[in-house]
């Protein structure tokens, strides 16, 4: 009886999920694709691949010609090719949102903690709303499904699961092929090398043929390999811009609170090294490019679910404050660059976004205050080593 209550109290939260993910949806607009410069975006490559399909092309550069998956499906649709591309990302954006929600539940999460967390995603103009945006970007949306389902699927041995998803990844963008050190870690961590480690092999057999077939087979036209790009971009670390952007602007308006909780999280990474291998390959693979937010989307699924513990282990009373984080999180979303109603300047956004993270920082920092040490509870995380 106690299960049904709880699925029941998990899936009445799905509609109010689904309506504010499409009301951020509409929020965040759509880009001007046929004027400049974002005529000439990544955009330009991906509707060249559509346009072939269901042929290739071999008129377009590297890597983007490599990343068939999202392009190639608006290609086979009879539609005109932008509406093709905002159906596609409009349905995987919710997907997402959704695959997310159950995500977090399944660790477990409570459904009040999931839906918090999933909606401080969805409200990250970012990681969620630039990809919304820019709907040609429907590749990236795949891609964190592709990782998402990856990361479910490694806990609990589900490795035809993996096998799929990692495919799937391979015909989408690189980064799905983060999932294969990060699950040699996990194995090794639960010491179930010695039983798991033929089946992992075989899962990432046809992602790996898949990768490198793609490599061999799909002719392209000029542009950058992967240490080209590498070699290109690498030198903006030696910025402290870029680091700032990558590790704070990137997650705003909660980013500074896994350095507020900061026993929570070492107890949380303790525990789970594995995801702490994902997120420093996810800060890596940002080198290869210069869209530095954008470039840290995979790491969603990992810090959302560490800051879903975080508020179900240390943000429980008082209850205002999980209002006060979705009412910031909401707030951080505005910008000026993208969405249906650009805010005027970018002081403007600015002053959102720091607000909010700060409003947020405080709260938190005086509820750690607040509590006195003698009476401060262990930390205790809900996450269970194998769900």
């Amino acid at each position: 009886m106690n299960i049904i209550k709880g699925q029941t109290r998990s899936l009445r939260y799905l509609p109010l999920l689904a309506l504010i993910t499409s009301g951020m949806i509409f929020l965040y607009g759509q880009i001007a694709y046929t004027t400049e410069p974002f005529a000439h975006w990544d955009l330009y490559h991906y509707r060249q691949i559509t346009a072939a399909a269901p042929q290739l092309t071999a008129a377009v550069q590297q890597p983007f010609a490599y990343r068939l998956l999202g392009p190639y499906l608006a290609g086979l649709l009879p539609l005109p090719d932008a509406t093709a591309y905002d159906l596609l990302t409009v349905t995987a954006a919710l997907i997402l949102a959704l695959l997310t929600y159950f995500f977090l539940l399944a660790w477990p999460l409570s459904p009040e903690t999931a839906l918090l967390a999933t909606l401080l995603f969805v409200f990250n103009k970012h990681l969620f709303g630039f990809n919304v945006w820019n709907f040609f970007q429907l590749n990236d949306v795949l891609a964190l499904i592709f990782l998402l389902s990856l990361l479910w699927a490694l806990p609990r041995q589900r490795w035809g699961l993996f096998a799929l998803a990692l495919t799937l990844g391979a015909v989408t963008r690189e980064t799905a092929l983060l999932m294969l050190p990060v699950a040699l870690v996990f194995l090794f961590e639960r010491r179930l090398l010695a039983q798991h480690g033929r089946a992992l092999l075989l899962a990432a057999l046809p992602g790996l043929l898949t990768f490198g077939l793609i490599r061999l087979f799909v002719s392209h036209t000029g542009g950058l390999s992967l240490l080209e790009q590498l070699a290109r971009s690498a030198p903006k670390l030696l910025f402290p811009e870029t680091w700032l952007r990558l590790l704070v602007n990137a997650f705003l308006p909660v980013a500074l609170l896994p350095l507020v909780f900061m026993r929570h999280t070492l107890a949380f990474f303790r525990g789970q090294r594995y995801l702490l291998v994902y997120l420093a390959l996810v800060l890596l693979s940002a080198f290869f490019g210069y869209d530095n937010e954008r470039l840290m989307a995979p790491a969603f699924v990992v810090f959302y679910l560490l800051i879903g513990t975080l508020i179900e282990s240390q943000l429980r009373q008082p209850r205002g404050l999980r209002w006060l984080l979705a009412g910031a999180g909401l707030v951080a979303s505005f910008q000026h660059l993208i969405g249906r109603y650009p805010l005027p300047s970018p002081w403007l956004t600015y002053a959102l976004s720091l607000g909010a993270t700060l409003c947020v920082t405080l709260a938190c920092v005086l509820v750690v205050r607040a509590r006195r040490p003698s009476t401060l509870p262990p930390v205790t995380l809900v996450l269970d080593s194998n769900p």
